[in-house]
């Protein structure tokens, strides 16, 4: 083997192991991060991503409040410290507040060492402004290296992820469209992403009333995910189960 192919060998064998596994085991497979809580139970979570925003994030908490829901914000602390009454008000009204990411990058788009400081970053920054050590982080786009994996663990931070995406980010989403597919995709104990803050908060504050009340309707209590009952990081069999489609 010439010299050019036995470099493109081991570079394709680096990005398995820093980039394939990672998306395999963890993105997809739920290794070590949660995914989901009791599937027996009638709890869902409700999260958020990308806030706190003044353009979106108040239209949000209005309408968990006259639903009297709690629900959790994974910020960018840079957001949260732009708008201390938005970070102030999640927590008055009682909702979780923990970290997005210090840089809101794709994991694989950042150098090694950048994506292994992050999560530790943004933990501590976040940490600073509530006063509460997060127990959850989730990265952008739920996207891990693992640089990402790593950091997380040397932040003492678990990965957190979803089982139901309603794409209100997608460029072709309506509130009618997120509706339909969290009601679709909504099982027992799941996780729900949505957006108080960036492309999916175009449809997510005229969404939202909607949702809450499709759940109700169908006997789910929603919580923050530090209520979601059964909620546990990923194994093996896990793992196994979930790759297998069951």
């Amino acid at each position: 083997m010439t010299r050019p192919w036995r470099w493109l060998m081991g570079l394709a064998a680096g990005a398995a192991v820093y980039i394939g596994l990672p998306y395999l085991l963890v993105q997809r497979g739920g290794l070590g991060i949660v995914t989901r809580g009791d599937p027996a139970g009638r709890r869902v979570a409700l999260t958020f991503d990308d806030g706190p925003d003044p353009r979106s994030t108040p239209l949000v908490l209005d309408t968990l409040r006259a639903a009297s829901v709690r629900a959790t914000f994974f910020i960018l602390p840079t957001l949260g410290r732009q708008h201390p009454e938005l970070l102030r008000r999640l927590l008055d009204e009682g909702h979780e507040v923990l970290p997005h990411a210090h840089r809101h990058r794709h994991a694989w788009t950042l150098l090694p060492w950048v994506a292994f400081r992050d999560p530790g970053l943004a933990t501590r920054e976040v940490e600073g402004l509530t006063g509460t050590r997060p127990r959850f982080q989730r990265p952008p786009h739920g996207a891990y290296s693992l640089a990402t994996v790593l950091g997380q663990r040397a932040s003492g931070v678990t990965g957190v992820h979803w089982t139901v995406e309603a794409r209100d980010w997608a460029p072709d989403a309506t509130p009618d469209t997120v509706r339909a597919a969290v009601q679709r995709q909504m099982t027992p104990g799941g996780i729900i992403v949505l957006h108080d803050a960036g492309p999916g908060a175009r449809t997510t504050p005229a969404a939202l009333p909607g949702i809450l009340a499709d759940l109700h309707s169908r006997g789910f209590e929603v919580v923050p995910l530090r209520d979601l009952r059964g909620a546990r990081p990923g194994t093996l069999r896990d793992v196994w189960r979930t790759l297998r489609g069951r």
